[in-house]
This record gives structure tokens, C-alpha cells and sequence, in this order.
């Protein structure tokens, strides 16, 4: 452990303040100044709480943001807050007779001093800041590089199919450090990249805990969802649901974290997810689970506290779709000459004007977009118009590659005054490119796409106007990823949710759309043949039992399939903002499903499917609350249906 003068520090916290353009010293400098120093106490306490020290400093530069170019004064003041924090820090030295404060009599004057910005921010992630005084005032870090001797156990039932990779049982071990024996009883499914697992810790003595849910992902993504866990679900979940209780698990030489699920209320055996359950018992009874204990569970203080919310459907769904563009970046010194600028905020109907004229190689600048990710491993620098876990923050989605080769570092949640790149890709080709992979038997810029009798719009071209639809609906506290590999189910069929990496005030129907995905894309899809017929036997079911007409097949799966979905869609009714008026839905199903056919996870019959269930969603929006015509589709349809500029490398009609 290092310890490190007042003075040092100080110097540290003025090159923070001149690299974030502030030009005074406050507690977020100085904070940050500790939290840089290797292997000292500030950095080693909050790494002993399972947070890396980079996710911390990143938090706290996206509460301060950058400052003006234009520097108003000369030398660097403190702020008030400072010059008390630092006469705490010195009567702290001279009460242990110190002949210089150091970093432990600095960090214990902040946390003393208990409301400056840092503090706040360690408050949100859920530290104990009481605790942590008491550490700082005696801090001796025993640091045990080592894996735990501990026996990873894999129950009979477990799918090794699969194996978990080295690192993630590195962590693993590292999540049970007081067990001498741990049982893995299954692998949950889902499409992030995450393993979750149920685990069941036995004791030396053979004793064993109730299983609960781990879940081992990258550190930053594993944060990010404790932060979501302490903003929005902690005092809103009822009893019987998955609670985060430990701090999450970061070692040291790893880049990946891990938190834990109990089961609060549990019973004997092991939980399973829906997608699991469904492929042991079918969907018979789904349609129950569904609406009389999750529903009901969660309902009063997830769904059903609405509030009105007017929105245009980029807002809450934008963010779902592939990157506005992707661009291979340009050296500053290497300015184009006649660049497309896209700079926050982005006037809509000029951008879509330029989207459909852009091709390879075109320059572009982008001004004031906020940075999302910096993904090191695939050379991308990921952006948007703003950061924070509300859907408009994520909204227009730009991913630089290259971001190796930049001369500077970003942080997250960053806003970058200026970019510039050259096209590789816009989104309409990455959706084109997936509407490809799908094989389709009729092209993929069709205009219509026939089902029998029926004339349904093909969601590559009305997408993009869709998004500007106004929507209005409701807004309440969302899961945010409900599929059914985030629902488990107990041996009595008792219900939790796990998951809350999205979780956070949002359009109350996003999450029953989402859900209706899954069932019909994982569910429904799993057990039928993934043929462009059958898929379209399926879809024209599916419009059959939302318009409670016969069903035109006696096909099992289907019919038990399309129960479930007419429990979802029970529950939406009891969701919608107008009664009966089931646009808004149409529009989270469309967008919703045509989010899917871009997932690699997901079977090929499954995305086949969700590209017909957006075009039905679509279709039912014209037919119901449009007035657009049924089986003769007018050319002149423009109000979702876009013509394209014409391109002759895209064939447009």
C-alpha cells in the first residue's frame, strides 16, 4: 500500500481539473487524484466494494462534465467545500501528530465532510459510507492474487455442452471465497453475452445455502447494473423476488465482474427460466404464469403507477436498432472538405433526407455526441446523443472504429465536441444485410410482402418513419429486458425476476412487446420448422387469435402459442393508456421484433418470424387506426411506408 502526501495529490487533482477545463480544485479532483494512485487506500477500499476504480472516475466526470475552453480567471481556486475538506485534512494530521496529512487523512476529511460530489456518487452504487470511514482510518490492504481452493461441482442435469470458460470460473471462485464447494445446477439463458448461472454453495460441513443466481459479465456492464439495482429496484420489488444482498466481484487481474441473486422467499428446488420451463412443459401454461404471478406480483410497483407520456417512438426505441452509422475514424489533421455534420441536437428530418443519399466512403463530423462505450477489444469508439439509462439517451447510435489508433483517451458518458469518419455502413444497410440472412423468398426492398389474401408493408422500408410517429401513452417503472430467459419459475410456481441491467423509468409497454418477442421468437419458434411456410402459417394464426377469428389450424404448438399470447396481450390491455386503442402497442411490436432479426443467438425460424410479426404489427396499425385500406395497398401510401431515394445499388421501386 502506498501512501501518498497531501501534496502529491494536490498536484494530481490540477491536471484532472485542466483535463476536464475547470481550472479550480474541488473534491471531485482530489477524489479522483486518489483513486488514480495504484495500490492506495482510497483506490484499494473501493476495489474491496467490487467497483474498479476506472468505473468510479468515469462516474464522477459524467457528474461534472467538461468545462468551457474559455478560461474566466487565472491560477487555480479551491471551492468552499475544498477549503474546509482540507483544514479537516490538516487538524486530522496534527491530531495523530503527522508532520504531513496524507492520502488516509484526506479521504477520511471527505467522507467526514459527507456531501460533496464523490460521496454522493459512491451513495447511488451503494457503499457504506460509515463503514468505509471506519476502513480508511486504519486501512491495511491484504490483497490474495490467488484463486480460493475452491471445488466448482456441475449437478447431472447440467448442460456441459457448453463449457464455462477458464475466467469466468476464475470469478466464480472468487464469488464463493468462504465455501469450500460449490454446485453448479444449470446454465439461464439469455442473448447479452453473460453467463448466469444457479448456484448452490455447500458449506465444509455439507450444509447447504439455497441456490441462488450468479451472473458474470464484463465489470463495466456487472456496474452498471448494481447502479440500476440501487436507482430503480431496490425499494420497488416485492418480497419474493431476486435481490442483489453482496457487493459485486472484481478481481484484480480480470476484466470481468460478478454479482449474485438470492431468491428472497424461496422454496426447495431449483428455479428454472421460462425458456427452460417452456421447452420441459410447453405453453400450456405460460398464458397462467404469465398473468397470474407475474403480472399480479409486480404489477403495483412495476406497471401499473402510470404516468402520462407523450413521445415520439425514436425516444424509447431508436436505441433497439442497429448504429445510425458506422464509420472508420479520420485524423484530425486530415479535415474532409465537404463533410456531412451531425452534431446534438439533430434535426430529424434533415438527417433522414441525407441518410438515404449516403454511401461508402462519404466524410462525416459528428459534433457534441456523449460516448457510450469504449469497446477496446473490437477497436470501437460506441456513441449517442446522451448517456444515462433512459431510452433517449441512447438514441442515434454511431459507432467509430479505429479508436486504437486515437491519439487521446475518453471516458464514458463524455461528450466529444467533434469526430470525423468516413461511411462504412449506415443502419439501412445492417438491416438490409439481416433481411439477406434471413434467405427470404421475396426481395428484400419489396415494398409488400404477400401472406396469402393479405398485403403486409415490409418493415425494412417503413421502420424509419415509423420512428417519428407521436405516441401517446404512459410511462412507469420497466424491467427494461423481459424475456424469458429473466423469469424464473419455482418448483410451486412461484415467479422472480432477475436481470435489471436495463431496468428504468420507461413507455409502460415496452417490456410486454419484448416479452411477446421472445415467446413467439424462442417459445413458439423452437418446436416448429423454420420453412417460410410454416412461418407464415404461424403469423396468419397469430392475426387469426388477436382478432379472435378461428384459428385456420388444429397445429398443437400454435394454438397453445397463441393462448399465451393472448394472456400477453390481456395484460397489455390492462396497460394501454386509452382503452381498446392498441397503437401504441403496434408500435413497440414492430420495433420490438425487428430488433430481433439482427440477433446471431437467436434461430434462424425465430428471426424469420419476428420480421412477419413487425410487418403484422404494422399492417394492424394501418388497417385498425389508420384507415389504410386492407387488401389494395395504394401507392401513395407515404405515412409509414417511405419511398427511398433512389440508389441504383439498392434497386428501389
Amino acid at each position: 500500500m502506498h501512501v501518498i502526501s497531501l501534496k502529491d495529490i494536490l498536484i494530481n487533482a490540477r491536471q484532472e481539473s485542466v483535463q476536464m477545463r475547470h481550472h479550480y480544485l474541488g473534491i471531485e479532483h482530489l477524489f479522483i487524484a486518489m483513486l488514480q494512485i495504484q495500490g492506495g487506500i482510497t483506490a484499494s477500499i473501493v476495489e474491496d466494494y467490487g467497483f474498479t476504480t476506472e468505473y468510479i472516475i468515469d462516474a464522477i466526470r459524467r457528474k461534472t462534465d467538461k468545462g468551457s475552453n474559455q478560461r474566466l480567471w487565472a491560477g487555480f481556486p479551491y471551492t468552499p467545500r475544498t477549503e474546509v475538506v482540507l483544514d479537516i485534512t490538516n487538524d486530522l494530521a496534527m491530531e495523530n501528530e503527522i508532520a504531513e496529512a496524507t492520502e488516509r487523512e484526506l479521504l477520511v476529511a471527505i467522507l467526514t465532510e459527507n456531501d460533496s460530489l464523490p460521496i454522493r456518487v459512491l451513495r447511488t452504487l451503494g457503499m457504506n459510507l460509515q463503514a468505509t470511514t471506519l476502513a480508511a482510518m486504519g486501512y491495511d490492504p491484504k490483497r490474495e492474487p490467488q484463486t480460493p481452493d475452491i471445488h466448482v461441482a456441475f449437478a447431472e442435469s447440467f448442460d456441459n455442452t457448453q463449457p464455462i470458460e477458464r475466467e469466468q470460473l476464475f470469478v466464480l471462485r472468487r464469488m464463493f471465497s468462504g465455501h469450500k464447494v460449490i454446485r453448479v445446477e444449470q446454465r439461464l439463458t439469455g442473448f447479452s453475452g453473460a453467463l448466469v448461472l444457479v448456484v448452490t454453495p455447500v458449506h465444509a460441513d455439507g450444509h447447504e445455502d439455497a441456490p441462488m443466481v450468479v451472473k458474470i459479465h464484463d465489470a463495466d456492464s456487472i456496474l452498471d447494473e448494481v447502479h440500476r439495482f440501487e436507482t430503480h429496484v431496490k425499494s420497488a420489488l416485492p418480497l419474493q423476488t431476486a435481490r442483489l444482498e453482496d457487493s459485486p466481484v472484481k478481481p484484480e487481474t480480470s476484466e470481468l465482474a460478478g454479482i449474485k441473486y438470492t431468491l428472497v422467499a424461496h422454496s426447495d428446488g431449483i428455479p428454472m427460466d421460462l425458456r427452460h420451463y417452456v421447452k420441459a412443459f410447453g405453453t400450456a401454461e405460460l398464458g397462467r404464469l404469465l398473468q397470474k404471478d407475474l403480472y399480479t406480483q409486480f404489477k403495483i410497483t412495476w406497471w401499473q403507477p402510470k404516468r402520462p407520456f407523450r413521445f415520439q417512438a425514436w425516444k424509447e426505441y431508436d436505441w433497439l436498432l442497429p448504429p445510425l452509422l458506422t464509420l472508420d475514424f479520420i485524423p484530425e489533421d486530415d479535415e474532409p472538405e465537404m463533410p456531412l455534420v451531425i452534431k446534438i441536437p439533430v434535426n430529424r428530418a434533415k438527417l433522414k433526407t441525407k441518410m438515404t443519399e449516403m454511401e461508402f466512403g462519404d466524410d462525416v463530423v459528428l459534433e457534441n455526441f456523449t460516448v457510450q462505450k469504449i469497446d477496446y477489444e473490437h477497436n470501437l469508439l460506441k456513441l449517442a446523443v446522451g448517456y444515462g439509462s433512459e431510452a433517449d439517451k441512447r438514441a442515434y447510435k454511431i459507432e467509430m472504429r479505429g479508436v486504437n489508433g486515437l491519439s487521446r483517451t475518453f471516458y464514458r458518458g463524455e461528450t466529444v465536441e467533434r469526430l470525423m469518419g468516413s461511411v462504412w455502413k449506415t443502419r439501412y444497410d445492417l438491416m438490409l444485410d439481416a433481411v439477406r440472412d434471413l434467405e427470404p423468398d421475396f426481395e428484400p426492398d419489396d415494398r409488400w410482402i404477400s401472406l396469402e389474401e393479405l398485403q403486409l408493408p415490409n418493415p425494412l422500408l417503413a421502420y424509419d418513419n415509423l420512428l417519428d410517429r407521436h405516441v401517446n401513452g404512459s410511462m412507469s417503472k420497466i424491467h427494461g429486458d423481459l424475456h424469458l430467459g429473466n423469469i424464473l419459475v419455482g418448483p410451486n410456481n412461484s415467479v422472480w425476476l432477475i436481470d435489471f441491467g436495463h431496468t428504468r423509468d420507461g413507455h409502460t409497454l415496452f417490456d410486454w412487446a419484448t416479452l411477446e418477442v421472445s415467446l413467439l421468437g424462442d417459445a413458439l419458434m423452437g418446436v416448429l420448422d423454420s420453412d417460410w411456410a410454416t412461418v407464415r402459417l404461424a403469423v396468419r394464426c397469430l392475426i387469426a387469435a388477436v382478432n379472435e377469428d378461428p384459428l385456420p389450424t388444429d397445429y398443437e404448438p400454435i394454438i397453445h402459442a397463441a393462448q399465451a399470447v393472448d394472456a400477453l396481450r390481456n395484460i397489455v390491455r390492462q396497460c394501454l393508456t386509452t382503452e381498446e386503442n392498441w397503437y401504441e402497442y403496434y408500435i413497440a411490436l414492430a420495433l420490438c421484433a425487428l430488433r430481433a432479426i439482427t440477433w446471431k443467438s437467436m434461430s434462424l425460424g425465430g428471426r424469420r418470424l419476428l420480421y412477419l410479426v413487425s410487418a403484422m404489427a404494422i399492417f394492424e396499425m394501418n388497417r385498425k387506426y389508420l384507415n389504410t385500406a386492407l387488401e389494395t395497398p395504394s401507392p401513395d401510401l407515404t405515412d409509414v411506408l417511405p419511398t427511398r431515394v433512389a440508389n441504383p445499388d439498392r434497386n428501389e421501386p
